[in-house]
């Protein structure tokens, strides 16, 4: 039997075909990979906020006890428990996002769990100093809210830092260039 170097046309489009569809395959893959990625970091990136909102809401709630002498010790109970359970939940995505490998994140959520500290959880310490409020006009607690103001900057800074983290490769990788250009 001879063999030559042509390769006949049925053959050919078959090899040809099966590189395509291997393509196609890789391709497919890699686009799911990266999205299902995508979605892992907006998982974390939410329950981390979620944290840190929930620890912000802590003065309010305390403020907002219950203030019946029945219920003041299981009131107290209750509360010190959920904030454990928060301050627990905010450490537990500290060190997530420090592991993820995203280092603007961890440090901008980082910053943001510092200033929440600063604020409400100082305002939580003085909420427990404070009567707990007896009337429907005292819920709405202006000067407390205000005196969040700094969390909730930074909170917003942290949002936009999650826009970026959550953006497909594609635009990530187009935003970078677009860096390197301008400097």
């Amino acid at each position: 039997m001879i063999v030559t170097g042509a390769i006949s046309a049925p053959v050919a489009i078959a090899a040809i075909s099966a590189l395509v569809g291997l393509f196609g395959v890789v391709l497919g893959l890699w686009i799911n990979g990266d999205r299902a990625e995508r979605q892992r970091r907006r998982e974390l990136h939410s329950r981390a906020l979620a944290a840190v909102i929930a620890y912000g809401e802590m003065p309010f709630r305390i403020r907002r006890r219950r203030c019946e002498e029945s219920a003041r010790s299981s009131e107290r109970i209750r509360l010190s428990e959920e904030f454990s359970a928060i301050q627990a939940e905010i450490a537990t995505c500290r060190v997530l996002l420090n592991a993820d490998g995203d280092a603007r994140i961890a440090e901008a959520y980082g910053h943001l769990v510092e200033v929440a500290r600063r604020t409400a959880g100082a305002e939580a310490h003085q909420a427990w100093k404070e009567p707990a409020i007896e009337s429907d006009t005292e819920m709405n607690m202006a000067q407390l809210f205000g005196r969040l103001a700094k969390l909730r900057s930074q909170l917003e800074t942290f949002e936009d830092e999650l826009a970026r983290a959550t953006l497909p490769r594609r635009l990530r990788f187009a935003r970078k260039i677009r860096q390197w250009k301008i400097s």
